[in-house]
């Protein structure tokens, strides 16, 4: 079951994301320091309304951002779909245990279904360049790479992916 987080869903979630940066540094994956992303950013996101979980026999296994405030390096790059209507993901998480390896999908099949029911037509988001897993991810669930940023918590570039998500894009 995926639904909106509340606040008694945060110390499961940040637990879930130290669980998931232990895991990827021991794969040798780079995604996260340490400290992000911590508490407040996702009160924040929970306060917004931004944050949903995936819950299985009432525990959480995954979380997923989503909102259409994007970061200020955004704009700098040539995205292919112009859209005023357009979402974003962020800190998404699916815990390491893998008790569901469909996940991620269901994840993002989710916020894509939920972003067009809510009038969205594009979603775009960032991975970090060095984290193959999710760049390979993202462009096998349809996402584009369209160029990359800089975030000042990591040293190498963050590579942005955009995808169609309208009714007629098919």
């Amino acid at each position: 079951m995926i639904r909106l987080a509340n606040t008694n869903d945060l110390n499961a979630s940040l637990s879930l994301i130290k669980a998931c940066i232990i895991d990827m540094k021991e794969k040798g994956v780079e995604q996260w320091p340490d400290f992000y992303p911590n508490i407040e950013i996702l009160q924040n996101d929970i306060s917004k309304g931004n944050l949903f979980v995936a819950e299985l026999k009432n525990e959480i296994i995954g979380i997923v951002a989503l909102s259409p405030s994007f970061p200020k390096q955004y704009e700098a790059i040539p995205w292919k779909y112009k859209s005023k209507m357009a979402n974003s993901i962020h800190r998404f998480a699916v815990s390491p245990k893998k008790k569901d390896p469909n996940l991620a999908k269901k994840l993002i099949y989710f916020v894509e279904d939920l972003s067009r029911k809510q009038g969205y037509d594009v979603i775009r988001l960032d991975t970090y360049s060095k984290n193959t897993i999710a760049n390979k991810f993202y462009s096998k669930m349809g996402y584009k790479y369209a160029g990359d940023i800089n975030q000042d918590h990591m040293p190498e570039l963050y590579n942005c992916f955009e995808k169609r998500i309208s009714l007629s894009s098919g």
